[in-house]
């Protein structure tokens, strides 16, 4: 059964009747009004064949036998060409348009004979996340088919985020010497173990603080991702997860100058290696 059959219009139909047709059909056939799933998808698939006039067209030339039909192994694809051979012929940047299978192509594999460029390159770099606080050279080996492995230096900048993507032109693959290079792109990934939590540009640090000195205040040292230690006042009657602001000691805006801040979180914890006269002492407080 052709499309135009299933759509219930002559071959002949002008392209607002094949549209009308399908409307009518698929408020009738619609799952959600009751209709069958597999007869409201066969009616999908023969308007996108034919529904528009480009493709419709190589529909027409395909079913005269205009088509291209490629064979693999004695498996005859008709008019398409098999998955993984295509997938195989972009990764080397070959370039497919619509009018491949389309009528009058005086030459059918000119569509993707020449690729625009190479291929491009994906390479994962990790980085520590200190070190997101500073610009960065780092050399990476980019493995390519014609060279071999070599040695690029790239430019991270300061404030890169986890899972970007950096791209640079023209260090990508070079199979086609007549063609243009593909292009590099560097994945970066960043480790944290350095007991830093990231909200969006402020770092997070959670700091233990035994609870007595949270009752009468005190003061503590916490030092930030770049190894500076500030020392900030813990004030008297202190909460458990009180927060405290250090400004600008979070992360950078990648290639700005605004950087976030190092929110400090109470932790209050209850020693345990208290003396029995300081443990009466405390029972005296409580109970005068």
């Amino acid at each position: 059964m052709t499309h135009y059959a299933t759509l219930g219009v002559s071959e002949t139909a002008t392209q607002d009747e094949i549209k009308k047709a399908y409307r009518k059909l698929a408020m009738q056939h619609h799952p959600d009004k009751g209709g069958d799933t597999n007869k409201f998808q066969e009616i999908q698939r023969a308007y996108d064949a034919v529904g528009d006039q480009q493709k419709r067209a190589q529909y027409d030339a395909e079913r005269r036998g205009g088509g291209m039909r490629f064979n693999v192994n004695g498996q005859d694809f008709g008019g398409g060409m098999p998955a993984d051979m295509e997938d195989m012929l972009r990764n080397f940047g070959f370039a497919f348009g619509q009018g491949f299978q389309g009528p009058g192509n005086g030459d059918p594999f000119g569509a993707f004979r020449q690729p625009r460029r190479n291929k491009d390159i994906q390479v994962d770099v990790v980085i520590s996340l200190a070190s997101t606080l500073n610009a960065q050279t780092k050399t990476i080996s980019v493995q390519t088919t014609n060279s071999g492995r070599s040695t690029v230096e790239v430019q991270i900048p300061r404030g890169v985020r986890p899972n970007s993507s950096i791209k640079y032109s023209g260090l990508g693959d070079n199979f086609f010497e007549s063609l243009a290079r593909g292009d590099l792109y560097v994945r970066i990934h960043v480790e944290n173990n350095s007991g830093f939590h990231i909200d969006g540009l402020d770092l997070v640090k959670v700091v233990d603080i035994n609870c007595l000195h949270a009752i009468i205040g005190h003061e503590v040292i916490v030092d930030s991702l770049d190894g500076r230690q500030f020392q900030m006042s813990i004030p008297s009657g202190t909460q458990p997860g009180t927060k405290f602001r250090i400004a600008n000691q979070g992360l950078y805006e990648m290639n700005q100058s605004t950087r976030g801040s190092l929110i400090v979180v109470a932790n209050l914890f209850i020693p345990t290696n208290l003396t029995a006269a300081q443990v009466e002492s405390l029972r005296n407080i409580v109970n005068p």
